[in-house]
């Protein structure tokens, strides 16, 4: 079991007033589904800190401390991918060997079908909470972020996975 961060970030600055807080998932499926529990007692600015890290260490963002925002670059989505892309590629190399054996007895084929998913989508690992509430990896979140639009943090949780 480890902790994680659910980033709320929007394309307009959102006020302190907005910011996302535990009592907002209160009834939410993924408190049911990957979390048995969020709280709000975390350190907002340490969690800005780990997410410029990750993605300025990826090259797939360009941060704004000013104004606690950042832009996805250019060729940083596949930059931030990259890695988990090598993942992916090594475990599709070997289902392609697996023989039927295998495949019937599910051990190592289920296996590598659970760490390719987890390369295309880690779903224990940070969340982004959008403006409507709704919650998606942030995997997901950088798949679907516009190149060179500025998106803003606001509150920040930490969840128990």
């Amino acid at each position: 079991m480890s902790h994680n961060r659910i980033y709320q970030i929007n394309t307009k600055p959102i006020s302190e007033d907005d910011y996302i807080c535990d009592s907002s998932f209160l009834d939410h499926p993924f408190v049911w589904s990957i979390t048995d529990g969020i709280s709000d007692n975390c350190d907002r600015s340490e969690d800005i800190v780990a997410l410029r890290s990750l993605l300025t260490r990826t090259k797939a963002a360009k941060f704004d401390d000013e104004s606690d925002s950042f832009m996805i670059q250019q060729n940083g989505k596949e930059a931030y991918f990259a890695k988990a892309y090598e993942a992916y590629v090594t475990e599709r190399e070997k289902t392609m060997s697996t023989s039927l054996t295998e495949f019937a007895s599910g051990s190592r084929f289920a296996e590598s079908m659970r760490l390719m998913s987890n390369a295309f989508n880690e779903e224990r690992g940070c969340y982004v909470s959008s403006s409507e509430g709704e919650l998606v990896t942030l995997d997901e979140f950088i798949r679907f972020a516009e190149v060179g639009v500025r998106y803003f943090i606001g509150g920040t949780l930490d969840y128990h996975s």
